[in-house]
């Protein structure tokens, strides 16, 4: 309820009473009378008063005017508005408060009118300024800053941001910051920054922009940024969500994936990002001989100790030699220059590391005796190969394994001809068995985790050779894309499971590489065959090989070209490669399969454990179905279950089959 208090000031009280009772008013407008200036200055204070009328003529020493001039001067009291009862002349316009003079007595009608005025005034500002509260109200409760910004002047903050930056009102900001610009971490040098054209170059980007505010005491927050020119001003609304969390978790999971967690090196994947910084390159690779030997005699506790303490010399004697040490998978390092290194100063290196660690044995201290163990090393040395020198540097390890020697250093002609030979009779394998119709799909059923029942099949591609064997496309599909029959295996394979699903009712997936993704023919044939077959609502698309993904823009168009069509879309091993993390979950995917390498084992893993449990939980924020692979056991099934994974494939339930039941 409104309720509108008119402070009326008169030398007689009793005919301004009288004045007042013949107007006819509605129930909120009540009044305060006084017949003394100094009186109705201390009403005013007690009273929230909408209106004022006053006589110049009061019974004491001060006037109607002095009065008006005195509540100029106070803050509080200076907007509200008078209606002032002077008959003379005099000057009045210091007194800008006064919004009606009137040189007579007013009668009923008169003073009923001018207040019913103003009641509608303050009813329509009492109704704004609630609207107002209510919005500030909603906008003080979100968790992240709001802020409205003209050039680099800052002239609303909502209370997340002042909370933040440990200011009480807007009005401490000039003092605690100075400067504009140091609210936020950037890159402009400039003295005359100007944060408004800062801010608009950001917000005019195509891709979406993120900045970092910081406070005096170093904290800091990750925010995505969204900006609304206001209609009545030059002055724009800046709407910031915090990300901080999740770039913390992304970091986090980066790191995880990144870190090798026996011995807190750096990994495989970290090694094949770090490849492509250096133009000039020296890499070797360490392979401890008979490592499986060691394992199963003196048992994995042990196995691991030897995998650390090689770890420890290699570091020790390259500390001072400007390279970097790499955990490659099982018992497998690399070594990997920083800087320019002569070739022959890096083989003398090798060598020396070499002979360090078989010539010294390692001792391990049990409860009841110490162990002494002799591991040798060989190594495999590649230069200025970065494009493929994992593959090089191996090769140079194998070479060096089969001639018996400490290390080789890889050269072209190494081992090329057996790979041409391997690769041109996979190529004839492969034309014959697309020939003679024997490239066909086995499903294996991905079951649901709370019901234990089989929902959907995956179609995993398979070549039956001429002697009937059934070949997995580990050992073809890579020489297919290179000899250019990868685009009729993909067609062969999504008829061929269209074929044998339009007579049932479980939903597949068909998996896709990104050859197939940027195959523009492709997408004419998926319609195609939609026509044939209409199962658009129980196909899957599953995209594998995102870690050679550079351009997102390919995926999602993708992405949204099928499900425009009616099909899903899911991700294949996810988890297998940090770096395409944060752009897939921005992807509109229904299903999300996590890598077979951090399934397996997760049961006895806490660093699997880590990574998974942030996985599933980013997923379900995004409303996405997690699979997980490789569930090759009760206790796998019942672990991830347990973390809230919604679905399993593996060989606890079923290998991949030839025929749907």
């Amino acid at each position: 309820m409104f309720e509108f208090k008119i402070l009326y000031i008169s030398s007689d009280i009793d005919k301004a009473k009288t004045l007042v009772s013949e107007c006819e008013l509605s129930d909120e407008i009540n009044f305060v009378f006084s017949d003394s200036g100094i009186e109705a200055l201390s009403l005013v204070s007690d009273y929230t008063i909408k209106l004022i009328i006053i006589h110049k003529e009061l019974s004491h020493k001060m006037n109607g005017i002095e009065v008006c001039e005195l509540l100029m001067k106070n803050s509080q009291t200076a907007n509200i508005p008078v209606i002032l009862i002077n008959q003379g002349d005099e000057d009045i316009t210091t007194c800008k408060n006064v919004v009606k003079r009137l040189d007579i007595e007013p009668n009923p009608e008169m003073l009923q009118t001018l207040i019913r005025q103003h009641y509608h005034i303050g009813e329509e500002k009492h109704q704004l300024q609630i609207e107002k509260n209510l919005v500030l109200s909603i906008v003080n409760k979100i968790h992240a800053p709001i802020f409205i910004i003209d050039h680099s002047k800052i002239s609303f903050v909502n209370q997340y941001f002042l909370d933040f930056f440990h200011l009480s009102s807007l009005n401490e900001l000039p003092t605690q910051y100075p400067k504009v610009q140091d609210l936020f971490l950037h890159e402009r040098e400039e003295q005359d920054f100007s944060l408004i054209e800062w801010l608009k170059e950001l917000l005019s980007s195509q891709e979406e922009q993120k900045i970092v505010m910081q406070n005096n005491n170093g904290d800091i927050l990750q925010l995505k940024i969204r900006g609304e020119l206001l209609e009545h001003s030059n002055e724009y609304l800046i709407i910031t969500q915090d990300i901080t969390s999740e770039v913390a978790h992304t970091k986090e999971i980066e790191e995880l994936y990144n870190i090798d967690p026996l011995t807190k090196l750096p990994n495989r994947l970290k090694l094949l990002k770090d490849l492509d910084t250096y133009d000039e390159l020296a890499l070797a690779i360490f392979d401890i001989d008979d490592f499986k030997n060691i394992n199963d005699f003196y048992g994995h506790i042990i196995g691991d100790f030897i995998i650390t303490e090689v770890a420890k010399r290699i570091l020790h004697y390259i500390s001072h030699e400007n390279l970097i040490l790499y955990r490659l998978p099982s018992d497998s390092f690399a070594v990997i220059n920083i800087n320019h290194i002569e070739k022959e100063y890096f083989e003398i290196i090798i060598l020396s590391l070499i002979q360090i660690i078989s010539k010294t044995p390692f001792i391990y201290v049990g409860e009841d005796e110490e162990i002494e163990i002799f591991a040798n090393v060989t190594a495999g040395i590649v230069f200025n190969e970065k494009n493929s020198a994992l593959a090089q540097a191996d090769i140079a390890l194998i070479e060096a394994k089969n001639t018996h020697k400490d290390y080789m250093v890889y050269h072209n002609e190494m081992r090329q001809e057996i790979v041409y030979k391997n690769n041109m009779e996979w190529v004839h394998k492969i034309k014959r068995a697309i020939t003679n119709d024997k490239i066909v799909p086995y499903f294996q059923p991905i079951i649901n985790n709370e019901t234990q029942e089989t929902v959907k099949y995956e179609c995993l591609i398979r070549l039956i050779d001429e002697q009937g064997e059934v070949i997995s496309p580990f050992f073809f599909l890579e020489i297919a894309k290179r000899a250019k029959l990868y685009e009729p295996l993909t067609k062969i394979m999504i008829k061929k499971s269209f074929q044998t699903f339009i007579s049932s009712d479980y939903e597949f997936s068909i998996n896709l590489s990104i050859e197939d993704i940027t195959d523009y023919n492709l997408s004419g044939y998926i319609k195609s065959m939609l026509s044939i077959y209409p199962l658009a609502g129980r196909v899957c698309f599953e995209i594998l090989e995102t870690e050679k993904i550079m351009d997102y823009q390919i995926i999602a168009d993708f992405v949204s070209e099928v499900r425009d069509l009616g099909c899903k879309v899911s991700i294949d091993d996810f988890g297998s490669g940090y770096s395409n993390f944060s752009h897939l979950l921005n992807l509109n995917f229904d299903y999300l399969k996590i890598d077979a390498s951090l399934i397996q084992d997760i049961h006895q893993d806490k660093h699997k454990q880590i990574i998974v449990k942030t996985i599933v939980t980013f997923a379900k924020e995004l409303g996405i179905k997690t699979i997980g692979e490789y569930v090759e056991s009760k206790e796998i099934y019942d672990f991830i279950t347990k973390m809230g994974i919604n679905y399993s494939q593996g060989y606890y339930f079923s290998p991949p089959v030839d025929t749907i039941s």
